[in-house]
């Protein structure tokens, strides 16, 4: 069971949509726009689906959903060319598991692994990032 407050969850997302929607206007000023405002717009994206998913269904559903989701993304080399579309999806939901308080190596492991062992599952009773 996820322990942080549906509300603290939705507020988070939020914030972090509204920095994606930031880049989307930044992404004409870099030097390869249409991977950036895509990247932007797929992060955008998938925020709203997981706000849409907590308001409807509970922040353990949405956690559930979003790791099943992560774990079957590609895993990236950085020598070769991504798709950016596939890159925002996943940075999006790494920062939902950061805002649920995951560390980085239990990311790491659902993505090798696809699902996390029982006894990593510690990070749920940590504090979650504060936004």
């Amino acid at each position: 069971m996820i322990q942080v407050a549906k509300d603290d969850v939705l507020r988070g997302l939020k914030k972090f949509k509204r920095l994606a929607k930031q880049d989307l206007l930044a992404s004409g000023l870099t030097s390869n726009p249409d991977f950036w405002r895509v990247q932007a717009e797929s992060r955008r994206q998938k925020y709203s689906d997981l706000m849409e998913l907590v308001e409807a269904k509970g922040v353990d559903l949405a956690f559930e959903t979003a790791a099943a989701e992560y774990a079957k993304l590609p895993l990236f080399d950085t020598q070769v060319s991504v798709d950016p579309q596939l890159r925002g999806t996943e940075q999006a939901l790494e920062m939902f598991f950061t805002l649920l308080g995951m560390s980085a190596q239990d990311m790491q492991e659902l993505r090798a692994s696809g699902s996390l062992m029982d006894g990593s599952q510690d990070w749920q009773r940590e504090k979650a990032m504060e936004v």
